[in-house]
Parts: structure tokens; C-alpha cells; sequence
């Protein structure tokens, strides 16, 4: 009788065990790192800090603090969140440059090494080109880019800016012939001395430079004109089957759960609708563009594979995957 009501017990108390929901996956901290790997003041730094703010007023726990860690394009605060714990403590703001450190060999690992949690926003570029360039259209452009001498594109080795003319010259067949220069400052300079016939510049810079003729803006690379340059056609419009965005999101140590990883894409999603953030990203001529964590995912596979090849063809893949 002993040994029969002992066991009863104990399986009552095993349903019960079972029967208790699951306690979620909480942060053990009271302040969260949102570690942006570039210098403070930078057009990406701004948004982060505003998407950070948003989602303290909609109530993060714990709440989000940006932390600068520049250095080797990125790829310094970058190793930093990738020694963290997935506890939730620390996240890593990202864009491109991620997979792009890798593919250049500055840095020894991929997307693949974090957990995806939300894409949040792209910015275009605007393609300029030298005042006293012979073309003022893409078309013509890649008229010059298709002749014997081709076109010189100021870039930044291995970083987007490079990228940028990489694909260009995978999707049209035209040469571009690469000079490169440290970063975007001296790339401007470059375009502005005519030592480089076009250039990848940001909306800013392009709004003060080109009313003045002091630079042609050839074309927006993203999906449809910016409201503050009506009068440049984008890429598509012009032939070029290209997209080319700077694409910001958010992504977690490898080891963090699926539960924090869930309420961080709910709290960005509701911070990517504060009408400040709205404000900002209309300012720096950027649109949100809200991704999920397993459609992020697709996208980091599916743009590292066409990255990956066009590296590969022009002989520039560091790597031996």
C-alpha cells in the first residue's frame, strides 16, 4: 500500500511539473549593450542611438545603451559581441561590412557566427561622377565602362563602396577600374580633384554638391528616387537591374535563446515605428525595411552567396570555403 501510494504521488507531481508553463528566457542584466562598431556621430551611429531610445520608451528590459567600439572597419566591436554570452546583454549593430570583413580576410568570421534578429533599415547612394566626366547618365557611363580604357571607380577596398562597382560590373559587363582610397572623405576629395571618373557619396553630399555642378549625380541606387534629389533616376530606371542599399539590423551572440531573441525583434519593430526614429530615417534618406529573424537569415545567405561569387570572379575572396 506504501509503495503504491508513493507512486501515485510521484506522478502526480511529475503532471503537475509538466503542466507549468515554461518560464521565459529573461536578460540578467539591468542595462543591455547595443555595441555600433564605428565612431560616434556617423550617419549609422545617429540611427542606432534613436532606435535605442525608442525602444527604452517602449519599455526595454533591460533597457538598451549604445556603446562605441570602432576599429578595423567594424571588425573590432564585432569580435567583441561574438566573445559575449547570448544572455542578452550584449548586442551588435550591423550592416554589410559583417560579411564583407570576412570576404576581404580582415576578419575570420562570418554572419554565420551571430543569430540573426531583425534587419531594420537601407540607405541608398547616390553614383557620382566628376564634373568634367564625358557622360552624364548610366547609360553613358557604361558606354565609357564597356571602351578600351573603361571608367575608374574611387572605393574603399573590401568595404561596400567596392562592392557597389563590383556588382556593377557583374550585372552590366562594363569595366570599372578600381582606385582605392582610405574612406569615404578621401573618396570625395578623389571625385572632387577629378583624379576618379565616379564614386558612391551619401544623400548629404549630394544634395550640397550637385545644385553647384560641383559633381553629377548619375543615379540613386535603391529601389526608387529620393524625395530631396526628384530629378536623379535610380539604377533600374536606367537599365541596370541593381539594388544597392547600406542595410542596418541587429543581431545576437550565437548562444542566445530563442525567446530573447523574440523579444528583441518585437521591441525593435515597435522603436521602428516612433514617429522620432520615422523622422530621422526620412532626414537621412533612409527607409525601414522590418525583417524577422528567419527571413534576415535568408537574406544574409542569399547576399553573401552572390557576394561571395562576384569576389571569387574577381579574384578578391580571401577565404578557402
Amino acid at each position: 500500500m506504501r509503495r503504491a501510494t508513493i507512486l501515485a504521488a510521484t506522478a502526480i507531481a511529475l503532471a503537475v511539473a509538466h503542466a507549468r508553463p515554461a518560464v521565459a528566457a529573461e536578460a540578467t542584466c539591468l542595462t543591455a549593450r547595443l555595441i555600433v562598431p564605428w565612431g560616434a556621430g556617423s550617419g549609422t551611429d545617429l540611427i542606432f542611438r534613436a532606435l535605442a531610445d525608442a525602444a527604452n520608451r517602449a519599455g526595454a528590459k533591460p533597457r538598451l545603451e549604445v556603446v562605441n567600439i570602432s576599429g578595423d572597419e567594424g571588425v573590432r566591436g564585432s569580435r567583441e559581441a561574438l566573445r559575449a554570452p547570448g544572455d542578452g546583454c550584449t548586442l551588435l549593430a550591423v550592416t554589410q561590412s559583417l560579411m564583407t570583413s570576412y570576404i576581404s580576410g580582415d576578419a575570420d568570421f562570418n554572419w554565420t557566427a551571430f543569430a540573426p534578429v531583425v534587419r531594420l533599415t537601407r540607405t541608398p547612394v547616390v553614383l557620382g561622377a566628376r564634373r568634367s566626366a564625358t557622360f552624364s547618365t548610366v547609360p553613358e557611363m557604361l558606354e565609357a565602362a564597356r571602351g578600351s580604357d573603361g571608367v575608374t571607380a574611387g572605393s574603399t577596398q573590401g568595404l561596400a563602396s567596392h562592392f557597389l562597382f563590383l556588382l556593377m560590373a557583374d550585372r552590366t559587363g562594363g569595366t570599372f577600374k578600381p582606385v582605392f582610397l582610405d574612406g569615404a572623405r578621401e573618396r570625395l576629395s578623389a571625385l572632387l580633384d577629378g583624379k576618379v571618373d565616379v564614386a558612391e557619396i551619401n544623400q548629404a553630399t549630394a544634395q550640397r554638391l550637385v545644385p553647384d555642378g560641383l559633381v553629377k549625380a548619375l543615379a540613386v541606387t535603391g529601389p526608387k528616387r529620393l524625395a530631396t534629389l526628384p530629378d536623379v533616376p535610380t539604377l533600374k530606371e536606367q537599365g541596370v537591374n541593381l539594388e544597392f542599399t547600406i542595410d542596418r539590423g541587429v543581431v545576437l551572440p550565437k548562444k542566445a535563446p530563442k525567446e530573447l531573441i523574440d523579444q528583441q525583434v518585437v521591441l525593435f519593430e515597435r522603436a521602428l515605428q516612433d514617429p522620432q526614429v520615422a523622422a530621422l530615417l526620412l532626414e537621412h534618406g533612409t527607409a525601414a525595411a522590418f525583417l524577422a529573424p528567419k527571413p534576415y537569415a535568408g537574406y544574409w545567405q542569399d547576399t553573401f552567396a552572390d557576394w561571395r561569387r562576384i569576389a571569387k570572379e574577381a579574384g578578391f575572396y580571401k577565404q578557402l570555403d
